[in-house]
């Protein structure tokens, strides 16, 4: 990937929370302008943090980068402050749909326009949130806290576009939700990668998924790297259709624990 065309570089991190717990090490991924990047792996595997390491939230959690370097269009972000780097162009949507649950839906978008520097105004901002998701139109006078799981996703989504966002980092937007909610908030997310032109780094569990809408992938396993490459190349590669793509569409996900290639996950974790 040349350096001209990657919107973010993320070389060689390591990660510790306390200083001491070392929970990502020698994490290095790059994302290209206006693509789509997935980042797989089981719970714990250090994908949420690596976000977090990006965004600058880590410092809210006691976590700090503390080796090697993460930029941004060409300039170095891992020292930065979060408010620094949203108003550079990065949202993340952290997982758990964390509406303002007291908030109606639209007070919830608009919270988003608040903290982007140039762009859309609020109104115009509104109308491409409501172009996108027709649902969150209907229902942008209800109350956040009442309304469902996969509005609420879409709310997230939403409010996060009023950002007028570069780079979006989506964490596990598919959990809790029913199958046919899933497909309907990952076919707008690849609507606005292609209209928007917007760049989407994927946290996803839901491999099959995630292979289905961003054509390049990492695999992380106890905080390191295992495994890149294209999707075409993954869903064909038979540690991650053992791993990974031994499950139902939508879960179901196979425990290491229940195939038989310790050997083959061994070599990939010396």
């Amino acid at each position: 990937m040349s350096e001209e065309n990657t919107i973010l570089k993320i070389n060689n991190i390591e990660v510790k929370y306390h200083e001491v717990i070392l929970v990502v090490k020698g994490v290095s991924i790059e994302v290209p302008e206006g693509g789509i990047v997935a980042l797989l792996g089981a719970n714990g595997a250090g994908k949420s943090t690596t976000l977090k390491a990006i965004s600058g939230l880590l410092k809210h959690e006691d976590g700090a980068v503390t080796d090697g370097s993460i930029e941004f269009m060409g300039q170095r972000i891992d020292k930065l402050g979060a408010e620094k780097i949203a108003k550079m162009g990065i949202v993340q949507v952290i997982e758990g749909r964390r509406v303002f649950e007291h908030l109606t839906v639209e007070q919830n978008l608009k919270v988003g326009a608040h903290m982007k520097k140039h762009g859309r105004s609020i109104k115009e901002g509104l109308e491409m949130v409501y172009h996108y998701f027709p649902r969150l139109k209907e229902k942008r006078n209800e109350t956040a806290g009442f309304i469902s799981g996969g509005e609420q996703q879409m709310t997230v989504v939403g409010r996060a576009l009023m950002t007028s966002p570069k780079l979006i980092l989506l964490d596990e937007p598919s959990m809790g939700l029913a199958p046919l909610l899933i497909h309907e908030i990952f076919n707008i997310i690849q609507q606005l990668n292609r209209d928007e032109k917007i760049s989407i780094l994927l946290v996803e569990q839901n491999a099959k998924l995630a292979l289905n809408v961003a054509p390049h992938a990492y695999v992380m396993e106890t905080g390191r790297i295992v495994m890149d490459d294209s999707a075409e190349k993954l869903r064909e590669n038979p540690d991650i259709k053992d791993f990974y793509l031994g499950m139902t569409d939508f879960g179901g996900r196979k425990s290491f624990r229940d195939v038989k290639h310790y050997k083959r996950r061994k070599r990939w974790l010396a």
